[in-house]
């Protein structure tokens, strides 16, 4: 009787490895495989294959990419933090940081009629190609802008 549970829990406990190891798993649940240097390729195409799926789900026929700057903001935002850095440089005048900071900002500020631009660009481009059954030049952005590509 012994001998019959302990070959039953020896052959419970191969069955345990054999499960449990990396060759019974599903390729596709196999992070260590995913990440081998010979996956890339299939890497890459999940890379593609992901977002392409989410805008067939999403009835987006065709899209238009824009690149920027993730640190250039609205006009009066820009200002804002410009006011606030000022205020700190006056608590403390000698700060060097702070007035690099304030010397990006104000760089910055510059360039924040960039923002605005894409924001109007955004729109005309967008807004005036929808109809009720799909989505087209829908903007796709870095994050941050607004999408005016809805139904």
């Amino acid at each position: 009787m012994k001998k019959h549970i302990s070959s039953e829990i020896n052959n419970l406990n191969n069955l345990n490895l054999i499960i449990n190891s990396d060759a019974y798993k599903l390729a596709h649940e196999d992070i260590g495989l995913l990440n081998r240097n010979e996956m890339r390729g299939v890497r890459m195409l999940l890379e593609i294959t992901k977002p392409d799926l989410i805008l067939e789900e999403n009835k987006i026929l065709s899209t238009i990419i824009i690149f920027g700057g993730a640190s250039i903001a609205e006009e009066s935002d820009t200002k804002t933090r410009i006011k606030n850095i000022e205020e700190l440089i006056k608590k403390n005048p000698k700060s060097i940081p702070l007035k690099r900071n304030l010397n990006r900002l104000e760089n910055l500020l510059l360039m924040s009629h960039y923002y605005q631009s894409a924001m109007e660009f955004s729109k005309i481009a967008s807004i005036s190609n929808q109809n009720k059954k799909c989505n087209s030049h829908v903007i796709v952005t870095g994050g941050g802008a607004r999408n005016y590509g809805s139904c």
